[in-house]
């Protein structure tokens, strides 16, 4: 087994019991590796803690019970181990910014730290063959325009704080509202009809992130 796939088990060890006490000592067994070498590996790995991983992923998956106004908060930051209301608030707020009684009032577009698929890192796509990978069907094709296309779009501006990738990093979906303003554009001005439309989102990276969220028409 190689090592990244010792790590990859583990992660789907957590995110199987994220609703249930999570020990370390266990994962690291499951890894078949040593406590050390283990916290050491995932953190080299996964670009963040074992404990922070576990806590990242546990607040993602609250904010969709959050968004269900039946139920208690302190419910919730019982279901997903945060022992207390304060707790769970705290760690809530750390990470977005905001509390979760002000994202449950005003639900907006969240940053969640995702649970990666290492596999990704370690193979090599080959063009035109399809890849499986979390339930997603991945292929690389190039493709030759024989004409020019039509670009119709918004620009924003994203900070670039922590040099992480999208998916490992957390806070206000500053992008998704970006996208939003973008749709928005369309709701009051109708698109041209010029074809089937393609929609794209271009990153451009310097000392900040500027996603660029573009329609393509042929």
């Amino acid at each position: 087994m190689h090592a990244w796939e010792a790590i990859q088990k583990t992660l789907d060890h957590i995110e199987e019991h994220l609703g249930e006490e999570i020990h370390i000592e266990e994962l690291a067994e499951t890894a078949v590796l040593s406590l050390f070498y283990y916290q050491r590996l995932f953190t080299r790995l996964v670009k963040t803690s074992v404990r922070d991983y576990i806590k990242l992923r546990r607040l993602a998956k609250s904010l969709t019970m959050l968004r269900d106004k039946e139920k208690r908060i302190i419910d919730i930051a019982m279901e997903y181990g945060f022992g207390s209301h304060v707790t769970f608030t705290r760690a809530f707020k750390e990470t977005y910014g905001i509390t979760p009684s002000q994202y449950r009032d005003k639900p907006i577009g969240l940053q969640n730290f995702d649970k990666p698929d290492l596999l990704l890192g370690y193979i090599v796509v080959d063009e035109g063959v399809p890849l499986i990978s979390d339930g997603l069907v991945l292929e690389m094709n190039r493709k030759f325009l024989e004409e020019p296309m039509n670009f119709l779009g918004v620009t924003g501006y994203y900070p670039f704080k922590y040099g992480k990738m999208f998916g490992e990093r957390t806070g206000v979906d500053t992008v998704g509202e970006i996208w939003d303003s973008f749709l928005g554009f369309f709701r009051i001005s109708p698109i041209p009809q010029r074809g089937d439309g393609l929609v794209f989102l271009i990153m451009a990276m310097h000392q900040t992130v500027i996603p660029v969220i573009l329609l393509v028409q042929k």
